[in-house]
């Protein structure tokens, strides 16, 4: 089931990143339809994504050791991310003092500048960044963050290997209560703890089934009626 505690997350995902302006939508279907376009597909990734939080915690104690008190008084937390693809926009995203131009050159040629550097050029741009793992089976989840990259970038060109730029955005609050990470998960319903005839009617017998199974009742009638009725016994049953 969707969302479940015995759900198995494996694999990588995507990276979105679009321009911080102060808000995000209310809802998270909102944020998805905003955030989750082509325009927005910051570049493939290669060796995964993760996010790290640490609480700095300060513990206070009476002389004798009898009172003990700890105190959340630092958080932080931080994104990290590999890019297997890119070009010069995708650079300009992990340098507060980058500013990308284009030009056209002889011959039909065109050229895209990336300039990076000078304290002075610091635009305070923060992103949303939103790392997307697809997961048909047990459900979608989504890391959600607003930051911008603290890590700079390395550019290697190797004659036996592709070149993978790693950032790392430091996650910054980005709603009224403090919020430095959103995980979001797809879920299903867990299933009720009984069922009316009605209800039962209400579903295809392939749904009784699947429900029955979970619930561990043996569903060995062939027709809709007879399987609600042996349903329903199982139920009362397993109540006794």
């Amino acid at each position: 089931m969707k969302g479940s505690k015995e759900k198995v997350v494996l694999g990588s995902g995507k990276v979105y990143t679009m321009l911080y302006t102060g808000t995000l939508p209310e809802t998270f279907t909102e944020i998805l339809k905003k955030v989750m376009t082509e325009e927005n597909h910051t570049g493939w990734i290669k060796n995964g994504a993760s996010v790290e939080y640490k609480p700095t915690m300060t513990t206070e104690k009476d002389d004798l050791g009898m009172v003990v008190k700890e105190i959340l008084t630092d958080e932080e937390a931080t994104f990290k991310t590999g890019l297997f693809t890119w070009n010069a926009n995708s650079l300009a995203k992990l340098s507060a003092t980058a500013v990308v131009t284009t030009e056209d050159g002889e011959n039909g040629k065109k050229y895209r500048r990336l300039k990076v550097g000078g304290t002075a050029n610091d635009d305070g741009k923060q992103y949303v960044i939103l790392f997307v793992h697809e997961d048909p089976v047990e459900g979608n989840c989504y890391l959600l963050i607003v930051g911008r990259n603290t890590a700079g970038f390395t550019i290697t060109f190797a004659a036996d290997s592709a070149t993978v730029i790693d950032a790392e955005f430091n996650c910054k609050p980005h709603d009224s209560r403090g919020t430095l990470i959103e995980f979001v998960e797809e879920y299903e319903e867990e299933y009720q703890n009984e069922y009316t005839s009605e209800e039962l009617n209400a579903l295809t017998v392939d749904q009784i089934k699947t429900i029955a199974a979970a619930k561990g009742y043996t569903i060995t009638k062939t027709t809709k009626a007879e399987i609600i009725t042996e349903f329903l016994a199982a139920q009362t049953a397993a109540k006794g």
